[in-house]
């Protein structure tokens, strides 16, 4: 997905997408957490398809129903090697310790945390 970053808006959609498994433009207007025109949904949802390349639609009755090319996972990654990259001069234990290190995380989220490294750790 190198080169289709995705701003927050779109990420928006794609998650009511990506929930729905796959959604015509009134489903996505029906499930973000903010209104927003009709019309907006249907453009960004254009952007997402012909664009970046992210979604792709089909026709079902008298409305496109769109369905995700790409995983919430992939996504995620990109977005988070970005960040790494960016913001912390490609150091992944800098961006982890940023995350960390915030009063919020719990000792349960810490925890869960050892155990995947370790089982990252196991794998390598």
């Amino acid at each position: 997905m190198a080169g289709r970053q995705l701003t927050r808006y779109e990420l928006e959609i794609m998650d009511v997408v990506w929930r729905l498994g796959e959604a015509s433009v009134q489903d996505v207007c029906d499930n973000l957490s903010r209104p927003l025109a009709y019309t907006t949904v249907m453009t960004t949802l254009g952007v997402l398809e012909r664009k970046k390349g992210v979604l792709d639609r089909r026709k079902r009755g008298r409305a496109y129903v769109y369905h995700p090319l790409v995983s919430r996972d992939e996504v995620s990654r990109d977005l988070l090697n970005s960040l790494r990259d960016v913001l912390f001069g490609g150091s992944l234990p800098s961006l982890v310790l940023n995350l960390v290190a915030d009063e919020s995380v719990s000792k349960k989220d810490l925890q869960a945390l050892k155990a995947a490294l370790r089982r990252v750790e196991r794998n390598k």
